[in-house]
This record gives C-alpha cells, sequence and structure tokens, in this order.
C-alpha cells in the first residue's frame, strides 16, 4: 500500500531535483527581476538623476517631465482633482457673492472665469491629459522641502513680529508710510488716522491685489537670482509686518476679528507666496550642486516645464485670493462679528 523502500527513494530524489530546479529557477527570475529593477531608472528619465539613494533637497525620484507619455497613479490624479475642483468651487462662490453683494458685474465675471479654469484643469488632467497632473506632483515633490522652508522663514518672521511689538515697537506707521508713499497722501485721505478702503479714497479690487501682490510674487521666485538673499528677506520681512499688525490689532480690536480678516484670503495668498520662494531657493540649490559637480546640466526640459506648471497653478492660487480679500474676507468677517467691521 506505501510502496517499497526503492520507490520511496526514486520519488525523494525525483522531489529533490525538482525542488533544486525550482530554487535555481527562482534565483534565475529574481537575479533578472533586480536587473530590470537596476536598469530602469536610466531608461525611464531623461533628466540628470544619480544611482545614489534619495537625500533631502534631490529631484523626485520619479519624473515625467521628459517622459509625458507615462501617466501619474490614481491616486495623484484623484488629490490632484479634489483640489482643482475645490478652487473652482471656491472661485464660483466667491463669483455669486460678489454678484449678491456687490454691484461689481465685472468681478463676477472674472471670478466666473477664474473657476471655470480650474475647473478645466480638473476635467484636462482628469480625462483627456493626465500628464498635466504629472507635472504638478513631480514639481510639488521636488519643491516641497523649499516651501516648507520658505513657510518657516515666515513663521519666525511673524514671531520676531510680535516680540517687537511687546518689547514697544508698532510697525502700523511704517507700514502705513508704505502704502502712502506707493499710492500718495491724495488718494489715502484717512491714512493718517489709519483708515483704508473706499472711506480713504482707495478702491480695493480684486485687480488691485492682484497687481500689488504679483511683484512680491515673481520677487520670491527671481530673488534666486540674489542666491536666494532677497527671497529670504521677503519671507522674513512679511512675516515680520504681519505678525507685528496682526498683535497690534488684535490687541486693539479683538484677535478673533483679525483672524477672520486674514485667514478666508490668507489660506490662499500665503501657499502661493510660500512656492514661490520654494521655487527660488530650489533654483539655488540647484546652482550650488551644478557648481560643486553633483549636477550634470543647471536647465532641462522636465524641471523647467513642471517648475512652469507649478509657478502658473501657484499664481492662479494668488489670484483667487486677490478676489476673496477684496469681496469675501469683510463679508465673513461681518457676518461672524456684526457691528464691529464698521
Amino acid at each position: 500500500m506505501n510502496g517499497s523502500g526503492d520507490d520511496r527513494d526514486g520519488r525523494t530524489e525525483t522531489d529533490a531535483e525538482g525542488r533544486e530546479g525550482y530554487g535555481v529557477n527562482r534565483d534565475w527570475e529574481r537575479n533578472r527581476e533586480e536587473s530590470r529593477v537596476e536598469e530602469r531608472p536610466t531608461a525611464k528619465s531623461g533628466d540628470d538623476r544619480s544611482s545614489s539613494s534619495p537625500t533631502p533637497g534631490a529631484d523626485p525620484p520619479r519624473e515625467r517631465g521628459s517622459d509625458p507619455s507615462e501617466p501619474p497613479d490614481p491616486e495623484t490624479v484623484r488629490n490632484w482633482t479634489a483640489l482643482t475642483v475645490a478652487l473652482a468651487l471656491v472661485s464660483l462662490a466667491s463669483a455669486a457673492a460678489i454678484f449678491v453683494a456687490y454691484d461689481a458685474p465685472t468681478a463676477a465675471a472674472g471670478a466666473v472665469v477664474l473657476g471655470a479654469g480650474f475647473g478645466a484643469i480638473a476635467l484636462v488632467g482628469r480625462t483627456a491629459s493626465p500628464a498635466v497632473f504629472g507635472h504638478l506632483d513631480d514639481a510639488w515633490a521636488e519643491h516641497r522641502l523649499y516651501v516648507w522652508f520658505s513657510t518657516g522663514l515666515f513663521a519666525v518672521g511673524a514671531l520676531l513680529g510680535a516680540l517687537l511689538y511687546f518689547a514697544g515697537v508698532n510697525l502700523i506707521d511704517f507700514f502705513l508710510e508704505m502704502v502712502m508713499e506707493e499710492f500718495g497722501e491724495d488718494e489715502l485721505p484717512g491714512g493718517t488716522d489709519g483708515e483704508l478702503g473706499e472711506e480713504a479714497g482707495l478702491e480695493l479690487t480684486a485687480s488691485f491685489f492682484i497687481a500689488n501682490n504679483t511683484p512680491p510674487f515673481l520677487a520670491a521666485i527671481f530673488g534666486a537670482l540674489t542666491l536666494g538673499v532677497l527671497t529670504l528677506f521677503i519671507m522674513v520681512f512679511n512675516g515680520v509686518l504681519v505678525g507685528n499688525i496682526a498683535v497690534f490689532a488684535g490687541s486693539e480690536t479683538g484677535f478673533g476679528v483679525i483672524l477672520a480678516l486674514l485667514v478666508p484670503h490668507g489660506i490662499f495668498e500665503l501657499p502661493a507666496l510660500f512656492i514661490a520662494a520654494g521655487v527660488g531657493f530650489r533654483f539655488v540649490h540647484r546652482v550650488g550642486q551644478r557648481i560643486a559637480g553633483t549636477r550634470d546640466a543647471l536647465f532641462t526640459r522636465g524641471y523647467l516645464l513642471r517648475t512652469a506648471a507649478l509657478v502658473v497653478f501657484a499664481w492662479l492660487i494668488l489670484v483667487l485670493a486677490a478676489f476673496v480679500e477684496a469681496y469675501v474676507t469683510f463679508l465673513v468677517a461681518d457676518a461672524l462679528f456684526p457691528g464691529q467691521m464698521g
């Protein structure tokens, strides 16, 4: 029933040979897969990439900038679709608020156009050309450490500004002098009292904020030409100014009111500025790598393409912040703190 010992020995030897042969086949397959993994990065990317392990500030581990035919993964598409759709909805909601609360049809139409733009990005990236989200995702992967660094500089500046106020240094007069120098005292008849807005003769429209926020945005990027000194100054100086004035105004009117006046547009304006500064700092790092000989080329097609996509996207967020600041922020603050916005 169990067979002879010879039969069992024969089966044992045959089984052992099969297992040994299977082990050899598995080793061969494993070695072949490892060689494929080692060869894949050089065959995939056209940018200058190192075979060493990733280090902070290095290029992202995957890059579609030179290979737009490779689509991003589904999770990337979902995340960027959700973000762009959310921005489109905020733009359209701002347009509705402008249409209802203000007699500004041009501004409402502008917000609608901006919302349609974000919606178009979501639609194209979701269906027709997922590479759009691929470029944005690669750009964010490359620049995010520098964006967080810029955020930290601003936070340090804000803390210094608050400490200056507690030390007896109030920068509100300095801020008003800056505004009067830019627009002239004739346009700010209420400037000596610290009044701004329509009552002071200054029309705070979306165009006004776009025109005033775009130069610092561009300066943060091109501050790289000063080896990042100008970019660093912009981040710290703006942080000091915001921190000092926020503490002063909060002590006068209440910090809840100040938050209501800063948060609605600040959640869009500040990230846009941080991204711009991150682009500037990243370029300075690339220059350093090129000088040190660890980077073959300062500019590559992939780098320029993905960075341009990120800069344009950030500027559109800055435009959205301008619409919110001009028309929505006051409505939100007045709704939260009625009677204190007069």
